[in-house]
C-alpha cells in the first residue's frame, strides 16, 4: 500500500506568488541597490534614490541607521541567493559603519555623517537609541550570516553603551543624548524600544546567550506595563517624561507598529520556549485589521487615533510589509489553508500596488492608491526583506542557515 502525500495548506499558485515576492526582494531589489546605491568615490552607501531615474538624491547626510539596515539587507540577500556581490557589499557596509560612524572620543554611534566636500564629518553627532538598536540588529545579523565574531563584539559593545548611557532611572531608554551623553531626552518613545527588542532578539539568535534574552525582557515588560493601551488592543507612540501619553500626540496609533510588536512578541516567546503569545497579541491584530485597513480602497492607513479615526490616510509601504509578516507567522504556526489564502491576498496587494519592475517600489500611496512619492529610501529594503523572510519560512523557501558564532 503506497503512502499518500500530505495535504499542503497552500496551493502551488500561492507558493509561486510567494517565490516571486522573495525574488523581487533579494534578487531584483538587491541588484537595484548594487548598481545604483553606492558612491564609489566616497566608498559609502547612498541615502536615497530618485524613483524615476535611480540617481542619488543629494540630502547632504547619511544616517548610521540607514547603513545598518543596508548591512542587514545585503547580508540576508547573500544568504538567500549566494550572490557574491551581495557579500562584497555587506562587507563594505560593515567597514563603513564600524570605521566611520563610531565616536572614538565619547563612544557610541553618530546619528549621521556629512556627504560632499566635508564627507564623513558628523552631520548630527547625537546618540539615539533607535540608531543604536539598529546597529545591534545589523551587526548581529551580519555576524551570524558570515560567522564574524568581531561583528558580534561590536553588537555587545553597543548594548553595553546603551545600558550605561541611555537607560534612565524611570526604567526606559532615553530617546537621544548629546554627543558627550550629558543632555538626555527624558520622554518615553515607543519606537526605539520596539527596535531594541528586535536587535536583542537578533543578538540572541546569533549567540544563544541567555543573558541577552534576559535583556530583551526589559522592552517586553515596558510594552506590557506602559506602551500598550489599557484594553490591550493597540500600541501607543508618544509619552511624556512621567511615562503618560503625551497630550494629543499620545493618542496617535500606527497600525504598522501594532503588527510589528505582534511579530516581535511571537519571536520573543519562541526564543523563550513559550508557546502562548496569541492571548496578548490577538486583540492587537484584531484592532489593527478592523481600523487600520481602508475598506474602500484597500491598504493600511499610516496613523489613527485611539478611537480608530484616521489621522493620516497616506499609505506607506512598511505597515503592509509588517502585516504580511504577521500573516506569514500565522500561516506558519497554524498551517491552516485560510491563513495561507489571507497571506496570498496581502502579497498580491503589495505586488499590484507597491512593487515596481526591476526591484523598485512606491514608498507612499495616497488614500486612493495613487503614488505619492518620487524617491526610494535606502531604509525600505529592510522592511521588504523582513517580510520576505517570514514568507519564505511559511512556504519552506528559506535560504541557507546562519553561520554559527561562538559566544
Amino acid at each position: 500500500m503506497t503512502k499518500s502525500s500530505p495535504v499542503m495548506p497552500f496551493t502551488e499558485p500561492q507558493r509561486a506568488a510567494a517565490q516571486r515576492f522573495i525574488t523581487h526582494a533579494f534578487t531584483d531589489t538587491a541588484r537595484l541597490w548594487l548598481e545604483h546605491g553606492w558612491d564609489a568615490a566616497g566608498g559609502h552607501s547612498i541615502e536615497r534614490l530618485q524613483a524615476a531615474n535611480l540617481t542619488p538624491v543629494l540630502v547632504g547626510y547619511r544616517r548610521s541607521m540607514a547603513v545598518a539596515r543596508q548591512l542587514f539587507f545585503f547580508s540576508q540577500a547573500w544568504r538567500i541567493t549566494g550572490d557574491e556581490r551581495c557579500a562584497a557589499r555587506a562587507h563594505a557596509l560593515y567597514a563603513d559603519l564600524t570605521g566611520r560612524f563610531w565616536d572614538h572620543q565619547h563612544d557610541g554611534w553618530f546619528f549621521s555623517l556629512r556627504t560632499g566636500a566635508d564627507a564623513h564629518a558628523p552631520a548630527d553627532p547625537r546618540k539615539d537609541t533607535y540608531g543604536h538598536a539598529f546597529a545591534i540588529f545589523a551587526l548581529a545579523e551580519y555576524g551570524a550570516v558570515f560567522g564574524k565574531p568581531a561583528a558580534i563584539d561590536w553588537a555587545r559593545r553597543t548594548l553595553e553603551i546603551v545600558k550605561r548611557r541611555l537607560l534612565l532611572p524611570q526604567g526606559w531608554l532615553a530617546q537621544s543624548a548629546s554627543r558627550d551623553w550629558r543632555a538626555l531626552d527624558m520622554v518615553l518613545e515607543q519606537n526605539p524600544h520596539m527596535h531594541m527588542l528586535e536587535g536583542l532578539l537578533a543578538l540572541h539568535g546569533a549567540t544563544r546567550d541567555a543573558a541577552v534574552l534576559q535583556e530583551a525582557g526589559m522592552p517586553v515588560m515596558l510594552f506590557m506595563q506602559r506602551l500598550r493601551s489599557d484594553d490591550g488592543t493597540k500600541v501607543l507612540e508618544h509619552f511624556d517624561a512621567a511615562g503618560r501619553p503625551n497630550g494629543e500626540s499620545g493618542r496617535i496609533v500606527e497600525p504598522g507598529h501594532s503588527y510589528e510588536w505582534v511579530g516581535l512578541l511571537r519571536d520573543y516567546a519562541m526564543a523563550r520556549g513559550e508557546a502562548e503569545y496569541r492571548a496578548i497579541t490577538a486583540p492587537m491584530v484584531a484592532w489593527a485589521d478592523a481600523h487600520g485597513f481602508d475598506p474602500q480602497h484597500g491598504g493600511i492607513h499610516d496613523q489613527l487615533d485611539t478611537e480608530g479615526r484616521v489621522i493620516s490616510d497616506r499609505k506607506r509601504i512598511w505597515p503592509l510589509t509588517e502585516c504580511i509578516k504577521v500573516q506569514a507567522m500565522r500561516a506558519t504556526d497554524t498551517a491552516e489553508p485560510a491563513a495561507y489564502a489571507a497571506l496570498d491576498r496581502r502579497i498580491a496587494f503589495l505586488t499590484r500596488h507597491y512593487l515596481t519592475p526591476g526591484g523598485g517600489w512606491r514608498e507612499f500611496l495616497r488614500r486612493d492608491l495613487t503614488p505619492d512619492s518620487d524617491y526610494l529610501p535606502a531604509t525600505t529594503p529592510y522592511h521588504i526583506a523582513t517580510a520576505a523572510l517570514k514568507v519564505a519560512e511559511a512556504y519552506g523557501l528559506a535560504g541557507r542557515a546562519h553561520a554559527k558564532v561562538t559566544v
